[in-house]
C-alpha cells in the first residue's frame, strides 16, 4: 500500500512538471490541487505553488505563496528550509531589504555567523546609499535585539 501511494506522489510530481513544460498552466495547479491534498506538509504545498506561478512568469502571485511556505517552515522550526526559501526570495528581490532582515534572523537560529555578516553588510550597504537614517536606525535595533556581536560587527562596518 505505501509503494503504491509513493508511486502515485512521484507520477503526480512528474505530471506537473511535464504540464509546466508544456505551458499548460492550469492542468499543473489542477494536478497540484489533487496532489496538496495528500501533503501532511502545508510549507512544501504552498512551496510547490509559488514554484508553479513563478515558472510561468506569476512573480507577484508566488510571492506571498513562498512567504506563506518560509513562515510554516519557521513554525515548525526547519530553519534551512525557511533559509533556503528566504535566499529565493532575496534571488527575485535583491534590492530589497525586508528579506534580507528575515535571513539574518534565521541565520541566527542556524548560528551561521558568515551568513549573517554578509547579509548584514548589503543591508548597510543599501541603507547607507540610500540615505534613509530611520530605516538604518530601525537595523540596527534589530541587529542590537538579535545578538550583541553581529550589532558590534555593524558599527565596524558602518566605521570602514
Amino acid at each position: 500500500m505505501k509503494q503504491t501511494q509513493f508511486d502515485k506522489h512521484t507520477i503526480a510530481w512528474f505530471r506537473i512538471a511535464e504540464c509546466v513544460s508544456r505551458g499548460e498552466k492550469e492542468r499543473a495547479l489542477g494536478v497540484y490541487r489533487l496532489l496538496s491534498h495528500s501533503f501532511n506538509d502545508n510549507a512544501v504545498a504552498r512551496q510547490l505553488e509559488a514554484d508553479i506561478h513563478l515558472s510561468f512568469g506569476e512573480q507577484e502571485l508566488a510571492i506571498p505563496l513562498y512567504q506563506q511556505a518560509m513562515e510554516s517552515y519557521q513554525k515548525s522550526q526547519r530553519f534551512l528550509e525557511a533559509v533556503a526559501v528566504c535566499e529565493h526570495l532575496i534571488a527575485m528581490h535583491s534590492a530589497d531589504v525586508i528579506w534580507r532582515r528575515e535571513a539574518i534572523k534565521l541565520y541566527k537560529m542556524l548560528d551561521n555567523t558568515s551568513k549573517m555578516q554578509a547579509h548584514t553588510e548589503t543591508v548597510l550597504d543599501t541603507l547607507l546609499v540610500t540615505g534613509h537614517d530611520h530605516v538604518l536606525q530601525e537595523f540596527m535595533s534589530m541587529l542590537s535585539a538579535l545578538s550583541d556581536e553581529l550589532y558590534e560587527y555593524a558599527i565596524e562596518y558602518i566605521k570602514k
